[in-house]
């Protein structure tokens, strides 16, 4: 029933947008969300927050009695359907994390030891042989979206880690480095020398929007989608942001891991 609403949902929402003369991409501009979510709604899937399909519609400048029976529409459809989605908050579905990046604005990703899942080279996961997190090429493309916002916070360990011989290293560094230079993109590093962490950090996470938390493990990836959950997350990656370094300063930490990495795995090999 939830999943006929949802398809339902998605043929009133191509209706109105065809009645009101407005393309994918110019009810996406209206609506201020990126486009291919005007494909997914309309295509009946469920995307990561109704306030996201609630925009759409108000976008459309409805009349009083419709924009209220469509709202109504949209929180009985994503009532109904979020338990078979998750469970208790925590849904195990892989590459789920690709999926939540395409559906909100800001991504913010801590690192603890290991490169968050949208800075990796394919070398790189390859060598760490690491959960299916989404493909490098997926991550590439909603990067690449300037109307999205990435915040990283690597702890220094991250960028003095690596798996295998190593051989990944120079690429994976050289690609953090270009990505740094985006201007969606803010990088910031706490240094080794920081002393005391605010809170420690048990594993690397990211934060999408206020809708869900990704965490890996060994085995598969974690979303979870309690509020609070996502709240507590939150608080936790603005603690480790406050002690980052950013700018030309994060950079040069990046940089100096780069060269003296280099140096060991040549001395060692």
């Amino acid at each position: 029933m939830g999943e006929e609403r949802l398809r339902e949902i998605g043929r009133e929402l191509r209706r109105l947008r065809t009645a009101a003369g407005l393309s994918g991409v110019g009810l996406a501009s209206r609506a201020g969300v990126p486009q291919p979510t005007v494909s997914r709604v309309e295509t009946g899937r469920r995307v990561s927050d109704p306030e996201v399909v609630l925009r759409l519609f108000a976008a459309l400048e409805l009349e009083g009695a419709e924009a209220e029976r469509l709202a109504a529409l949209v929180r009985d459809a994503y009532a109904e359907t979020a338990a078979r989605r998750v469970d208790a908050g925590v849904s195990f579905r892989p590459g789920a994390a690709v999926e939540l990046a395409r559906d909100v604005t800001a991504v913010r990703a801590f690192g603890a030891l290991v490169m968050p899942g949208p800075l990796r080279t394919a070398e790189y996961v390859a060598e760490c042989e690491l959960p299916a997190g989404g493909a490098v090429t997926d991550w590439a493309a909603v990067l690449g979206d300037e109307g999205r916002r990435f915040t990283f916070v690597l702890g220094e360990a991250v960028l003095r880690t690596w798996p295998g011989a190593g051989a990944c290293m120079a690429g994976q560094f050289a690609h953090v480095l270009a990505v740094a230079g985006w201007p969606n993109v803010r990088l910031g590093v706490v240094p080794g020398s920081a002393g005391g962490w605010p809170r420690m950090p048990l594993h690397g996470f990211t934060v999408f929007g206020e809708a869900a938390v990704t965490v890996e493990t060994f085995t598969r990836e974690l979303t979870l989608t309690d509020a609070a959950e996502v709240r507590r997350y939150s608080e936790i990656f603005e603690r480790y942001e406050r002690v980052a370094v950013f700018g030309d300063e994060a950079r040069g930490l990046v940089e100096r891991a780069a060269r003296e990495v280099a140096e060991i795995i040549e001395s060692i090999q």
